[in-house]
């Protein structure tokens, strides 16, 4: 049976979908997606404004300048690439600079809040910078995404569910020195005067739950410094939870977010054959972890945060509670039009459809 399932998997889409007409690469692969992220050696002429969608990426990606597929579908293993992202005339121009802190002094609006973003699988260079500037126009955040590959061309489903996972778990060597940075330039006042939160989307949750288990914390870990930490549909075992939750000590507010009829993580539950986090947590083992179950609201779906063109429009009531977490805010958990305890093993509260 397990073999027939497996053979199944292979032959349809394991990832973030919304149904099993959804191609996870789609045209982003195509010139034209490409020829759309410009790729620039200088900035142009005309001043980057506020009224510009921007975002910063950390890619481990390898380059190949030379091409028009500029950022590969391999890690690079030996350093981190940085970019200045913006969109104007229809284009979306991509700026490469030295470091970190080159990227977010290009920045037009330091003091608006920002949101360190990770994804999950299934993008590639072209569809991951889709979602970072979908992030940064719907929620109006200052993105900083950090970008690793998460789908291969030249393999199927199945072959890339490992492809991915395999990354997503050593992304950890790559983006531990990044986060430390970023907190550095935030401790040395150069990231304006906006809040921060983390936000790690499905198999992106291997980084935080990695950088945990593997030590990889450091100096993150001395204070408080980041508003919420967003752990949505973590694609991540849910045993042993408790090991690595309780030894995050940086975030004001740790959230996770699941759904216990995620259609996209039941397939890692078949595949892996853990119960995972995003799905059916177990009754709570972690301290003030706050927990919200999407199932009333969103049914199966895995991805609900950003309207995304080919799949239904993000429901008004999850934009309106993740717009909260990404400007640093509280969610009234005490208003009874939009949360209620959950009846799963009474694991935090439903996130509620308003009828109102």
């Amino acid at each position: 049976m397990r073999y027939f399932i497996l053979i199944l998997l292979f032959l349809l889409p394991v990832v973030d979908y919304a149904g099993p007409a959804y191609n996870p690469i789609g045209d982003f692969n195509s010139e034209a997606s490409w020829k759309k992220l410009r790729l620039e050696k200088e900035l142009p002429n005309t001043p980057i404004t506020e009224k510009d969608t921007t975002i910063i990426v950390i890619s481990n990606r390898k380059t190949s300048y030379d091409s028009l597929r500029y950022m590969t579908e391999e890690r690079d293993g030996q350093e981190l690439h940085y970019f200045f992202v913006f969109t104007h005339g229809g284009t979306w121009h991509v700026h490469p600079v030295a470091t970190l802190e080159q990227a977010i002094a290009l920045e037009p609006k330091k003091n608006d809040d920002w949101v360190v973003y990770t994804e999950g699988m299934g993008k590639l260079f072209t569809s991951d910078i889709a979602r970072g500037i979908g992030m940064a126009g719907e929620y109006k955040v200052n993105v900083i995404l950090l970008d690793y590959p998460s789908i291969s061309t030249t393999k199927r489903s199945l072959g890339n569910y490992f492809f991915a996972m395999k990354n997503a778990r050593t992304n950890y060597k790559d983006f531990s020195p990044a986060m430390e940075h970023i907190k550095q330039l935030r401790d040395e006042h150069k990231m304006g005067s906006g809040k921060i939160s983390l936000f790690y989307h499905s198999m992106g949750n291997n980084l935080q739950r990695d950088m945990v288990l593997h030590h990889k914390l450091g100096t993150l870990n001395n204070e408080v410094w980041i508003d919420n930490l967003v752990l949505n549909a973590p694609c991540v075992p849910r045993r042993g939870t408790g090991k690595w939750l309780n030894d995050i000590h940086y975030a004001h507010h740790i959230y996770v977010h699941y759904n216990t009829g995620d259609y996209t993580l039941g397939g890692a539950y078949l595949v892996s054959k853990r119960m995972q986090l995003g799905q059916r947590p177990l009754r709570k083992t972690c301290k003030d972890i706050i927990y919200i179950n999407f199932n009333m609201l969103c049914d199966r779906d895995h991805s609900n945060f950003l309207s995304i063109p080919g799949r239904a429009p993000a429901k008004v009531e999850a934009i309106r509670h993740y717009s909260a977490l990404l400007h640093g805010a509280d969610v009234n958990l005490q208003d009874k039009r939009l949360y209620r305890p959950t009846s799963y093993k009474h694991i935090g509260w439903d996130i509620l459809p308003d009828i109102h």
